[in-house]
């Protein structure tokens, strides 16, 4: 077994003794040093995969863990290669103990997140640009305002049009910074994202009569999850889960996680019947497939745009959540009923 995970995991897997040269690795990993086999990293220490940057670090931080006996969790590091490059990890370090309860050595799992670290290179440099615009375009209105006031009388309409830009420009500021939209460990959008994102569409969709639908979704068990099988299963049942919901919106929908186990989809023009056959079909094919450790639930209440009420998407969100704990009250209702019968047998 242990063989079969070192073979298939995607993450590097990597075990050293107490001088911090490698035992054995996972095929991942000597793939990522360019080994043909991973038997080829045995008695190698990171001072002969990578610069000599990346290599002293990470001996440092072996040989304290190896010292003190703590670990170290999910620390993002910056792997620097003899070619130059450089690429992100995110490494979690744990002591081996031997029989006797001494420290034998260490081991380690990294993840790749290069390119979630780019992205997030290119949000600062976009935020810094889009910064750089508002602060030249508020200048150059503070210059037009500077004009107006020499002919208030004249120029009354132009005064009104840059009073709104300017609080637009206010508003852009604002939201510039809390520019980060996306939640990491999903890829969906998170809270403020949507919020965002659905009051422009909510209003859109008044304003031209479209139909749309707000969607509460809850992830039902993950608290019983992580605490059978670990943070790390917990972590992974979240991305199954925006999985399934991916695969059952379109690119015109807006999913976001906007909590721990808690989901809103804004859907423009679908029947709830029809929204809920979608992701119910599609939990089954997830939940029928070889291996699973555990089986994937969720409520969820959805509620429909009225152009008469005029809601916002707060209001509509905080209707749908409510259909949706009626729908988890009813699931619970239902477990206690079928567990009494059970007991009565």
């Amino acid at each position: 077994m242990l063989h079969a995970f070192l073979e298939h995991v995607p993450d590097g897997i990597y075990f050293k003794d107490c001088e911090s040269r490698f035992v054995r690795i996972s095929r991942s990993l000597a793939t990522r040093f360019g080994l043909s086999d991973p038997s080829q990293a045995i008695n190698k220490t990171d001072f002969d995969i990578f610069s000599l940057e990346h290599a002293q670090q990470a001996f440092s931080d072996e040989q304290a863990i190896i010292c003190s006996g703590q670990p170290i969790v999910e620390k993002e590091e910056k792997e620097t290669w003899p070619d130059g490059h450089e690429t992100w990890v995110l490494t979690t370090k744990l002591p081996i103990f031997g029989q006797q309860g001494n420290i034998i050595g260490t081991m380690g799992i990294s993840r790749d997140i290069t390119e979630r670290k780019r992205v997030e290179q290119e949000l600062q440099q976009y935020r810094a640009h889009l910064e750089d615009l508002i602060a030249k375009r508020t200048t150059e209105l503070r210059r037009t305002n500077e004009l107006l006031e020499n002919d208030i009388a004249a120029r009354k309409a132009a005064e009104l049009t840059l009073a709104i830009k300017a609080q637009e420009l206010e508003t852009a500021n604002q939201q510039l910074e809390n520019l980060s939209l996306v939640d990491d460990l999903t890829g969906l959008h998170n809270r403020r994202g949507f919020m965002a994102l659905a009051e422009h569409r909510v209003k859109l969709g008044y304003r031209n009569g479209s139909p749309f639908s707000v969607a509460f979704v809850d992830l039902d068990g993950l608290k019983q999850i992580n605490d059978a099988l670990g943070h790390h299963a917990g972590n992974q049942a979240l991305v199954d889960a925006a999985g399934v919901l991916k695969h059952c919106f379109r690119e015109s929908d807006i999913l976001a996680r906007i909590g721990g186990d808690e989901f809103a989809i804004f859907i423009a023009e679908a029947d709830h019947k029809e929204v809920a056959n979608r992701i119910q079909q599609k939990l089954d094919s997830l939940n029928s497939e070889p291996g699973r450790l555990y089986q994937l639930s969720f409520s969820m209440g959805i509620v429909s745009g009225n152009s008469e009420k005029n809601l916002d998407i707060a209001a509509l969100l905080e209707s749908a959540d409510n259909l949706m704990y009626q729908q988890k009250r009813n699931k619970q209702s239902a477990r206690s009923v079928i567990d009494r019968k059970i007991v009565t047998r």
